[in-house]
């Protein structure tokens, strides 16, 4: 631009660079040379009329003519978006059609036609708008009677700017005048004289979701300087909707809100600005898409075509469209379950008649196993035991209170469930070697998250990789109910950590070594655990970490770079994970995530002893279990 020039100009302070760009504008009517420091040139400025003439735009220049409004352009400042000719017979032939139709249509038009004078003043602008120095969204104000003109501009693909201003496309921005500035727009830019929900009421087409957002809080929400964007289902788009549905969303009931609220954005849309595929998001922060297609109709989220668009509002636009879209979460939790992959979970609640009870939440947290779980001997296995009283519980058992998205999820928080309140337990990792403090992994009763944050009605659905079931037990009672023990229970008995591994307020792991672990010990090691509670207590201090420590929660093991786990005795153990191996020091984890109630036990095939100096054992010699 000749008539704007930056300067930029780097310092290099001891290796610190620190750029200064400084941004000049000539004087109005002057520019700047190629190669010259300052805007010596003058520009060739014939008079904003004399523009009008060499720009041949004829129609709008015979209008200011007929309305006695030459004087007004000559003696002062003004900026002029001017349409083409074609565009303004196209404007004409659109009003005389549409006083064809119904008598309703015809009083709206009435209500709105303007008179020549008023269609030129509203595309003037007193003063010089430069439209390089607005930005998206600034709105400013016509000669006719104050109707705002709504600036926006669009990225395209070839890294420019598509400039709207209410909705009709720029195409030849900033000709100077000496007296004004001329833009040249593709269609007439009809005046903005009411805001969203005034347009809405009187509109004829919309009475269904007039009806429906009377039952709403969006209108209150809707600021009167907002910059929104309404894709308005019609009447006939409501009528496609089956009667049950239509009523629920016109009375506001259940998640009628949800699937208003879809249909609106927060910023301004114009349907010029959709060139091939475009995508938004809702006032809920859901991605909406838009396309146009090959016969260059502009579609909303792959289904409902914009039948009437631009419809300019003082805060905003909108557009018909021929019909409603019902997100996923303006859906029941089991219609939603059917879509995305969950139908074996379904078929569940189904089977334990909970059906109506599910799809009536609100407010809840859910976390489903997909399809491919179920068809795992451990989930047919669990399945296949449960009495119908028991499969309530378990279906029960995967929903909890209350809206918990991924971004609000805390580490070791218990949640109560439906189960009457039997509670899951929610565990975060970060399983990266160079990045210990991002959090990229989340457990359930350290059942893997797998996908996070799907909606329903009144609901958010997360993914887990297991059937959840609730332990009934702690560590102990755990470990004193399995065979494979009984060695270690021996040695348990009477130690401090048999107190600690019944404690109910804590949250530990236990790494449990087996009866097979044990017999592969020297004979005087194992007596010595056996037989003095000194020395099990403090070996078996090392069996216990401090925090829950799930499987899922364990990284890749990776060259300069270790995980460690405090434990009960006051030492650190490495922790990480090789190919599908989890390796704890030395010792192999042989079986994973036994739940308790106070956390969780792993089996191991090693006694761990602290990664530190040889210590003598009791009667000389050293105990090599795993130093």
């Amino acid at each position: 631009m000749p008539h704007k020039y930056e300067c930029i100009t780097k310092i290099n302070n001891h290796g610190v660079v620190k750029t200064f760009t400084v941004r000049y504008k000539c004087c109005y009517g002057y520019q700047r040379e190629k190669g010259a420091n300052e805007c010596t040139k003058q520009r060739d400025l014939k008079p904003l009329l004399e523009t009008l003439d060499d720009l041949k735009t004829k129609d709008f220049r015979n209008m200011i003519k007929s309305n006695n409004l030459e004087e007004k352009f000559t003696d002062g400042n003004y900026s002029l978006f001017v349409p083409t000719d074609d565009a303004i017979n196209e404007y004409n032939e659109k009003i005389a059609e549409s006083n064809k139709v119904d008598a309703n249509r015809r009083r709206r038009n009435i209500k709105h036609n303007i008179s020549p004078k008023e269609m030129v003043l509203s595309h003037s602008v007193e003063g010089f708008i430069d439209l390089t120095e607005l930005s998206n969204d600034d709105v400013i104000y016509s000669d006719n009677n104050n109707s705002s003109i709504r600036i926006n501009m669009y990225p395209t693909n070839r890294n420019e700017k598509l400039v709207t201003v209410n909705c009709a496309r720029i195409k030849r921005p900033n000709i100077f005048a000496s007296n004004g500035i001329v833009h040249i727009a593709d269609a007439v830019v009809v005046p903005a004289t009411e805001d969203i929900e005034s347009i809405i009421k009187s509109h004829p087409r919309l009475t269904n979701l007039r009806k429906a957002l009377e039952k709403s809080d969006i209108p209150s929400k809707m600021k009167a300087d907002g910059h929104y964007t309404v894709f308005a289902p019609t009447d006939e788009a409501f009528s496609k909707l089956d009667d049950i549905q239509k009523q629920k969303i016109i009375n506001g009931e259940l998640c009628a809100a949800s699937i208003l609220k879809h249909h609106f954005t927060a910023h301004t849309i114009c349907s010029k600005a959709v060139i091939g595929n475009a995508t938004t998001h809702n006032v809920q922060g859901d991605l909406l898409n838009l396309e146009r297609s090959d016969d260059d109709e502009v579609i909303f989220e792959r289904k409902a075509k914009i039948v009437e668009a631009d419809i300019i509002a003082t805060n905003g636009v909108i557009h018909l469209i021929d019909e409603v879209i019902i997100p996923d979460s303006g859906l029941s939790i089991g219609s939603v379950l059917n879509h995305q992959n969950f139908t074996k979970f379904q078929e569940m609640i189904e089977k334990a008649g909970l059906k109506e009870e599910i799809n009536n939440l609100q407010n809840a947290t859910a976390f489903v196993p997909p399809d491919k779980v179920f068809e795992a001997a451990e989930a047919q296995k669990i399945l296949k035991e449960l009495s119908p009283e028991s499969l309530k519980e378990i279906v029960r058992y995967h929903f909890v209170q209350g809206l918990l998205p991924s971004g609000d999820m805390n580490n070791n928080v218990m949640l109560p469930t439906r189960d009457n309140g039997v509670p899951l337990r929610i565990n975060l990792y970060s399983t990266l070697p160079l990045f210990t403090n991002i959090v990229n992994r989340a457990t359930i009763n350290c059942a893997r998250v797998t996908g996070f944050d799907e909606k329903a009605c009144g609901s958010v659905i997360h993914e887990v990789n297991r059937v959840l079931v609730p332990p009934t037990r702690n560590i102990l009672e755990t470990i004193e109910a399995e065979p494979r023990y009984s060695t270690l229970r021996t040695i348990l008995k009477g130690t401090e950590i048999e107190k600690v591994l019944q404690e109910n307020n804590r949250s530990l792991t236990f790494l449990a070594p087996t009866d097979e672990t044990f017999a592969a010990l020297d004979e005087k090691d194992r007596n010595l655990l056996l037989e003095n509670k000194e020395k099990a207590n403090s070996i078996l201090k090392n069996h216990v970490l401090t925090e829950v420590l799930c499987c899922a929660g364990v990284g890749p093991q990776s060259w300069g770079f270790s995980s460690l786990v405090s434990t009960l005795g006051e030492t650190q153990v490495e922790v990480g994970r090789t190919g599908s191996r989890i390796r704890i020091n030395r010792s192999v984890v042989t079986n994973c995530d036994t739940l308790a109630t106070n956390g969780v036990i792993h089996t191991v095939n090693k006694i761990i002893a602290p990664r530190q100096p040889q210590v003598a054992a009791i009667g000389g010699g050293f105990f090599l279990f795993d130093i």
